[in-house]
């Protein structure tokens, strides 16, 4: 049996541009802080609190008691804007024909993924879905993919990982998974992976993973 463990934002769903937006915003609103695009994206997989604090520490800002101000507020634009967001082309079609046992494993509110889930996908294309609600740590923190590897019964040399972030990358292999890159309209380049992943396994975008996950998952069968 093998696995495949897709991040969700800015892997299957091109959400990520929507998501700055909405951290931009709340930033500037409650801090005064203007942090940039590029920034955001290094930080992807983070659970939102994790990257608020993050984001503070970079700003050397010490107001600590406005992190849960700010993740509220980018919660609430984002879901106000959550219609704007769907699959990259080719993304439903390619996990349809997979057949592996397939997850989902992000730092986003299980809420927001659900939403996307039913106008994008077929939920039940996806047998573990893992969200920041999930899980007590969020990305570069193996957690997410431990507990896929312990709800799915498979072993680690049998499991490969969907990324599109550092952060995401590192935590795979900290979970004794293999990782390969995705970067569709991201602001990050091969040199941000060049000391994690092979060259080979950065793909300019989701879909042209086809052969390469096809190939492995071939044979296997999913068991429900």
């Amino acid at each position: 049996m093998k696995g495949i463990i897709f991040d969700f934002d800015g892997v299957l769903v091109n959400s990520m541009p929507v998501h700055y937006e909405a951290w931009k915003t709340a930033f500037m609103e409650i801090c005064s802080l203007q942090v940039n695009e590029r920034t955001v994206y290094l930080l992807e997989g983070m659970r939102g609190v994790d990257l608020v604090k993050e984001i503070f520490r970079v700003f050397n800002y010490n107001e600590l008691s406005k992190v849960e101000s700010v993740t509220k507020l980018k919660d609430q634009i984002f879901r106000s804007m959550i219609d704007r967001v769907d699959s990259y082309p080719g993304t439903e079609e390619l996990v349809k024909g997979l057949t592996c046992i397939k997850g989902i494993a992000s730092g986003s509110a299980r809420h927001d993924i659900e939403s996307i889930l039913k106008r994008s996908f077929q939920q039940s294309l996806f047998q573990i879905i893992l969200t920041g609600d999930s899980i007590e740590q969020g990305k570069p923190d193996p957690q997410a993919f431990q507990i896929f590897l312990q709800k799915s019964n498979i072993d680690s040399k049998n499991v490969i990982v969907v990324e599109n972030s550092p952060l995401g990358v590192k935590a795979a292999i900290r979970a004794g998974l293999r990782a390969i890159v995705v970067l569709n309209n991201s602001p990050l380049v091969r040199d941000d992976f060049i000391d994690l992943v092979s060259l080979d396994d950065i793909f300019v975008e989701t879909k042209n993973t086809k052969s390469l996950l096809f190939d492995w998952c071939k044979n296997s069968q999913v068991s429900r």
